[in-house]
């Protein structure tokens, strides 16, 4: 069985690892925000505003490199902080 964390999509890593901790009860419906920043520089980041306990795949953003934010809510308020982490 392979590990390899390349071959998973960062939609797909961010909603493992919040059901994981939502289910342990390491956040509730409304805080705890993650992200990952891709090969491309993209920042993959949990939605504002959305109960992360009913997260889709879909509600992942992508803040591009330039900016642009493609998704179908806004990225979390936290963005700024995040973004800086990975500078």
């Amino acid at each position: 069985m392979s590990h390899s964390r390349d071959v998973q999509h960062p939609r797909d890593r961010i909603m493992q690892t919040m059901d994981r901790i939502y289910r342990y009860r390491m956040t509730t419906t409304s805080g705890g925000n993650l992200s990952i920043r891709d090969s491309e520089g993209n920042i993959w980041i949990t939605p504002a505003r959305v109960d992360k306990g009913n997260l889709t795949r879909n509600d992942i953003i992508c803040v591009r490199a330039d900016g642009s934010v493609d998704g179908p809510h806004p990225p979390s308020s936290e963005f700024p902080f995040h973004k800086a982490i990975y500078e």
